[in-house]
């Protein structure tokens, strides 16, 4: 989301988001094109979503929502991603 404004149109328990970054460094299964279900806020800015296999807070700035589909996506909706293994040398 590009405004903070788009968060008035989340709807707790029916809104479904996608992730516009690749957060896979924070869990595996949240790498970009992910879509979860909003389940709450953890704090003013930060949605709490439901993935298919877990359930994280995510910045507003780091994810869309998901026009015309509403609850928890399917395992078979997720992106065939595999990220790669990260390194120490990757960190620079």
């Amino acid at each position: 989301m590009r405004d903070r404004s788009e968060l008035e149109r989340i709807v707790i328990g029916q809104t479904r988001v996608t992730v516009t970054r690749d957060l896979s460094v924070m869990n595996g299964n949240l790498v970009e094109g992910a879509q979860g279900l909003v389940v709450g806020k953890l704090a003013n800015y930060t949605l709490k979503v439901a993935f298919p296999a877990v359930t994280v807070g995510v910045n507003w700035q780091d994810c869309e929502i998901v026009e015309g589909k509403t609850g928890m996506p399917t395992l078979a909706e997720q992106p065939k991603v595999i990220p790669k293994p990260r390194q120490i040398s990757d960190d620079e």
